[in-house]
């Protein structure tokens, strides 16, 4: 077993330097040797936490450095698939911003590229690790809410679109609200439902509000020309089990609530809210209502969680904490929901 797990960063702007790079800082046998950026302000910034990392501009070189073991991708969307892709097939592990590829093909040859490169893989879906969704899955598993039925995944926000247009033209971000952060309640939900075989999608997806000259956002304004995504995406996913779950997204909703993030799960033995921890059923004519003592938030970010159990699925050989199988789901599911808007019905799960 190496000493230090060796981990070039590309991208790391954003996400990658607000979460990524602190999450490997944290990690006692990792160590950051390489960054890249085509942005060289994002790149001296990042440097001067890791003033012995070799600096890239072009992620080529990155990945093609032999002494890597891990490249860590919080590029644009649309770099997701090549980038992990090249790191995969040069002997890399990969851990990748979601969504892990803009289409359920990308997700499928990069499933395929791992397997056959016998490196992991792993998308960061960092609501899993977080503190009060780990002790309700445990209690799932543990049968407390028998068989789950009906999920509910909401993340809803009021004026609060990423106005860049990495998030906002298609072939940059891929999709919009669903994509940016449908995505991660999407997955949640799934995941507490043991993630069963998704079969068909009726969904409503489109730009609503943001096409509109008079409504503004927090996060500064856009361009109307090149707005190519959608602002909102809603719809019902049927799986193979008779399960049914519904998904909300939005970046630009009219609610009281400067963002609602939630999930919901109804089962045949008790039912579950999430962020709150809180657990309601009957038992014997009697109803109940719990929540979970200790619902704070853990003392470190999901981020590094997540990243902790990367590196240590890495150092001791075992399986990706998030299969790539279920990367793959979700976005055949989000793919659907495109179709389905676009041919205004109810549409299989390809």
């Amino acid at each position: 077993m190496k000493d230090k797990l060796r981990v070039g960063v590309v991208g790391v702007g954003g996400i990658g330097y607000d979460q990524h790079l602190p999450g490997w800082a944290k990690v006692p046998y990792a160590e950051v040797t390489a960054l890249a950026d085509t942005s060289p302000e994002a790149l001296k910034r990042a440097s001067a936490s890791f003033p012995k990392a070799e600096l890239f501009v072009d992620w080529h070189e990155l990945v093609a450095r032999p002494d890597l073991d891990i490249v860590d991708v919080c590029t644009p969307n649309r770099l997701h698939a090549p980038v992990s892709l090249a790191a995969l097939h040069a002997g890399k592990h990969v851990l990748c911003e979601k969504p892990l590829a803009t289409t359920a093909a990308e997700v499928a040859g990069l499933a395929e590229a791992s397997h056959k490169t016998g490196r992991l893989i792993m998308t960061v879906q960092q609501l899993r690790f977080d503190k009060t969704a780990r002790q309700l899955k445990s209690l799932i598993e543990a049968g407390m809410l028998g068989e789950i039925y009906y999920s509910r995944a909401q993340w809803l926000r009021r004026r609060l679109l990423p106005a860049r247009p990495t998030f906002t033209e298609r072939q940059l971000a891929g999709g919009g609200a669903g994509f940016d952060i449908g995505v991660h309640v999407l997955d949640l939900a799934c995941w507490f439902m043991g993630w069963p075989e998704p079969v068909s999608v009726s969904a409503s997806v489109g730009a609503f509000l943001a096409p509109r000259e008079d409504l503004a956002g927090e996060w500064g304004d856009w361009d109307r020309s090149r707005f190519e995504v959608e602002d909102f995406a809603a719809g019902l996913v049927r799986f193979a089990n008779g399960a049914v779950l519904t998904l909300e997204a939005s970046w630009l909703s009219f609610q009281p609530e400067r963002e609602l993030i939630r999930v919901q799960c109804f089962g045949t033995r008790g039912g579950l809210v999430w962020p709150d921890g809180s657990l309601v059923g009957e038992t014997n004519r009697a109803p109940w209502d719990l929540r979970l003592i200790d619902t704070a938030k853990s003392p470190t970010p999901a981020h590094y969680d997540e990243i902790l159990a990367f590196a240590e699925a890495i150092r001791h050989d075992t399986p990706s904490p998030i299969p790539v199988v279920e990367s793959l789901k979700g976005i055949r599911i989000l793919e659907a929901f495109y179709r389905s808007s676009e041919q205004k019905r109810e549409v299989a799960v390809l």
